[in-house]
């Protein structure tokens, strides 16, 4: 993982209890980060914290647009077509693949892709003392926590050094 710092103190309106920094994320981290972590935005959060998240979150929707784009082309590139030139489908609707397993190569090449994006990043012990907006103890879900991971939006606390006992 390559991290970059890239906010500096330049800038005053800049969310100075959440550095920004640059991280490197697979398409894959992106679309599963992002459906796991808009459950979290409705809690209540403080409005810093809710900030923050919107605007990595609106960061990374960009990204998501072009990848489904690229997702319907390869579909349609990979799909089966009657003498009409119309779609091929099963009884329930799924579109069918001339060659299921060069779509998924290729699917999988799309998904590995990385992508340079700032995101906003939460200290996880300063997360874990925040309350929403009716006084209560943010406590994310695993899943929630999961998303926010996987969009390395938290930073984990850093383990302390232990002092070698002397004998």
């Amino acid at each position: 993982m390559e991290v970059k710092f890239s906010g500096g103190g330049e800038r005053k309106h800049c969310l100075r209890r959440w550095p920004k920094m640059e991280v490197k994320l697979k398409n894959r981290e992106i679309d599963q980060g992002l459906g796991l972590v808009k459950p979290f935005l409705a809690k209540g959060l403080p409005v810093k914290l809710s900030f923050a998240i919107a605007k990595t979150i609106r960061r990374l929707k960009d990204i998501v647009e072009v990848l489904i784009e690229e997702r319907k082309k390869l579909v349609d590139q990979h799909q089966l077509t009657d003498i009409e030139g119309n779609a091929v489908a099963d009884e329930a609707g799924n579109i069918q693949f001339a060659s299921p397993s060069k779509f998924a190569d290729d699917f999988n090449e799309l998904m590995k892709q990385e992508n340079e994006v700032d995101v906003h990043q939460i200290d996880y012990e300063k997360l874990t003392k925040m309350k929403d907006k009716d006084g209560r103890l943010i406590q994310p879900s695993p899943e929630e926590l999961e998303g926010l991971l996987l969009l390395q939006m938290i930073t984990e606390p850093e383990p302390e050094e232990k002092e070698e006992e002397e004998e």
